[in-house]
């Protein structure tokens, strides 16, 4: 039976998958090169026409690991419609790699190293959803909705015309042909494969139980500690759900308190509330900014308005606002997640009210928004929200995801190849001049266009739904465009930019 379902992979799958393989440990090589665990490691690694060079990336372990979890995130995908026998092949390789460049329990004295180890094992077993959550709820360095997002896609996109097109050619030559038509010699057969896994399970054992705090990609619900106002490459990701248990239990170790951030030349200072604790370094300042990086305080902004209630209820904290900008932080998380709020009365006033409230006096401030508390601005900005929220469940049940051309008439806007939820009642109309699907208002909204909780709430992801999606044939009398979407084995052009941003791009 495995014999026979191994038969039904193509040499194009089979080559696809192991080139993604080749391509994880490339960047996983490069990764242990950044973060600097080996002195020898030149002469350990496996990998040495390794073209990775952007410029930007050398020295910065944080944006090297981003970058090895997002193309072991396309071997994941591509990996789950392999048969076993084919998944054992590659875990062989993975442990010939090990013993290769020699690492063991006894010289890898990296926590983190361990556990990256231990999660690429997971994904080549098939326990992929650690990576799958963590790149779900990934903070973004740059939002989908800003310009430098766009001109950045622009960009990698343009980038990729060429590699797409040679690869189309491959996959012609491929295609057809069974996994015994494409044989390719182990990458890695200096290693003995039965040593490797010996090495790796003592490695395996001393992290197995600590790997779920381990993260591929910095994530929401954590803050970057850096030196205020800077980018510091070796920042510290630190989760607030933590630190508030540690509030709870250690109280004499933490305050809420003003503090000056900032100090100029001339003595004036920017003051901010902060959650500080009591080893906290508050002289420390860099260029006249306090200096946050391995430094135990936080900004009261960073925390949200359940997170504030907890600390306050935890240190007996009393009134309702500890600074004017409260306000405006709350109708920012309500535009981001409107379903954990809701509007209603209470002693006949029209109150904002968060979905944990027990509607008492003390979580005014933070759970409790009187309507007066706002300017009419903000609670239109908070009405239109929930308004948002509707349509949301309209498109859960009445919409279809699309990868389209789109011309908007109204203001001439272009969406190329763009995600789109499209409502089932919509009647298509295409451009004549350029055959882009003709935008309609409230039957159509573009994917980028939703907050990063929409889209979640929506199981949309652009990684993950590059299969899914289903590409707009346009008009033979539309001039220019890319026509269908390609697919390259299992994986998509959108998971190839990515990999152009990470890796073909030379600064």
């Amino acid at each position: 039976m495995k014999k026979q379902e191994l038969q039904q992979i193509s040499a194009y799958d089979k080559k696809v998958v192991h080139d993604m393989f080749v391509m994880t440990m490339e960047w996983l090589e490069k990764y242990i090169e950044t973060i600097g665990c080996y002195s020898d490691w030149e002469n350990r690694k496996q990998i040495h026409e390794n073209n990775i060079k952007r410029k930007d990336i050398i020295g910065n372990p944080e944006k090297v690991k981003s970058s090895f979890s997002t193309v072991l995130f396309i071997l994941e995908t591509n990996l789950q419609d392999m048969p076993p026998m084919f998944r054992e092949e590659i875990k062989q390789e993975f442990y010939k790699w090990v013993s290769a460049v020699g690492i063991n329990v006894d010289n890898c004295r990296s926590d983190e190293l361990k556990t990256v180890l231990y999660q690429v094992n997971e994904i080549l077993e098939g326990r992929g959803e650690k990576l799958r959550a963590d790149l779900v709820n990934r903070k973004r360095e740059i939002e989908m909705d800003s310009p430098e997002y766009m001109d950045r896609f622009k960009n990698i996109f343009a980038s990729v015309q060429d590699p797409m097109r040679k690869e189309k050619e491959v996959e012609k030559t491929w295609k057809n042909k069974s996994d015994k038509d494409w044989e390719k010699e182990s990458k890695f057969s200096v290693g003995n494969a039965e040593q490797g896994e010996k090495n790796f399970g003592e490695i395996s054992r001393e992290v197995a139980s600590e790997s779920n705090n381990f993260y591929f990609f910095p994530q929401k619900d954590q803050q970057l500690i850096t030196s205020a106002g800077s980018t510091h490459p070796d920042g510290l990701w630190v989760n607030f759900d933590e630190i508030i248990q540690d509030i709870k239990t250690n109280l004499q170790n933490w305050r809420v308190d003003e503090i000056a951030t900032e100090i100029n030349n001339y003595g004036e200072t920017k003051q901010e509330i902060l959650l500080v604790n009591l080893n906290a370094r508050l002289d420390e300042y860099i260029e006249g900014k306090l200096n946050f990086n391995n430094n135990p305080i936080y900004l009261w902004e960073n925390f949200n308005s359940q997170q504030r209630f907890e600390i306050k209820q935890a240190k007996k904290i009393t009134g309702e606002y500890l600074t004017d900008e409260e306000i405006r932080w709350v109708v920012r998380e309500v535009k981001e997640n409107p379903r954990i709020w809701k509007v209603g009365k209470i002693d006949g006033q029209t109150y904002l009210i968060h979905g944990s409230a027990q509607i008492k006096r003390e979580e005014i401030g933070t759970l409790l928004h009187n309507q007066q508390k706002f300017n009419e601005a903000e609670w239109v900005e908070i009405n239109g929200a929930f308004e948002r929220a509707i349509v949301i469940d309209e498109i859960k049940q009445n919409a279809k995801i699309e990868r389209l051309f789109v011309l908007n008439r109204e203001t001439g806007e272009v969406s190329e190849n763009e995600d789109w939820f499209i409502h089932n009642q919509l009647k298509r109309d295409f451009d004549k001049e350029t055959g882009y699907l003709i935008y309609v208002p409230n039957l159509m909204i573009r994917a980028k266009d939703l907050t990063e909780v929409e889209q979640k709430e929506l199981n949309y992801n652009k990684l993950e739904n590059t299969q899914q999606v289903q590409s707009q044939n346009r008009s033979s009398s539309g001039k220019g465009g890319l026509g269908n979407i390609i697919i390259w084995g299992s994986f998509t052009v959108i998971s190839l930019i990515g990999l152009a941003f990470t890796k073909n791009t030379k600064k």
